[in-house]
């Protein structure tokens, strides 16, 4: 009994700092215990399905875009079914994270006459940063297509108040000018 009496009065007379160190290390411990998430299970839970990560500049980007603005145009009273194209600057852009390093060498020489020249040389490299089991390329930032041009088909194109407020819920959501987008009247299809 008298062992466990000494232990428990040490533990009592330990200062605060000591538990603090104590409490954060166990939290350490259980940080580092914790099992990590697939790579696609987390992007998938990122971007809640909708995949913008490799994709983001691509034709499907495009694409998906233009679907959920139909569906949004579509909603807008008396516009009716919507066709939307879009036309984009570019495929959108990857920055990547890079290491640079810059080397600076400098030499002097003393010829045999007592002149002195003095050369210096500097090299750059870069390097991509890479990261996990895969060695997977560390993106900074990912810059979607930026929309230059807007054609909306709607079956209520012919009205101006329709095509007013088509037109500028377009400049809204894509900060394009108003000579960049053109509503049109839907032809009626035949069945």
């Amino acid at each position: 009994m008298k062992k466990w009496d000494i232990s428990f009065k040490k533990l009592q007379k330990m200062k605060t700092e000591t538990w603090i160190l104590l409490l954060l290390a166990g939290v350490l411990l259980f940080v580092i215990a914790l099992p990590t998430e697939k790579k696609e299970e987390r992007q998938e839970m990122e971007s809640g399905g909708f995949q913008e990560t490799e994709e983001a500049g691509g034709d499907d980007y495009v694409e998906n875009l233009e679907r959920r603005v139909e569906k949004f145009l579509s909603s807008i009273e008396g516009a009716g079914k919507t066709t939307v194209l879009l036309t984009v600057e570019s495929n959108g852009e990857t920055i990547l994270q890079t290491d640079s390093s810059i080397e600076q060498r400098s030499t002097s020489e003393t010829d045999s006459e007592g002149g002195v020249g003095n050369s210096e040389e500097m090299s750059q490299s870069r390097q991509t940063v890479l990261f996990g089991s895969e060695e997977t390329p560390y993106v900074t930032k990912e810059l979607c297509p930026k929309v230059t041009g807007i054609v909306v088909v709607a079956e209520g194109g012919d009205n101006a108040r329709v095509k007013a407020e088509i037109s500028e819920a377009m400049e809204a959501l894509f900060d394009v000018p108003p000579h960049k987008i053109k509503v049109l009247k839907r032809v009626k299809e035949e069945s």
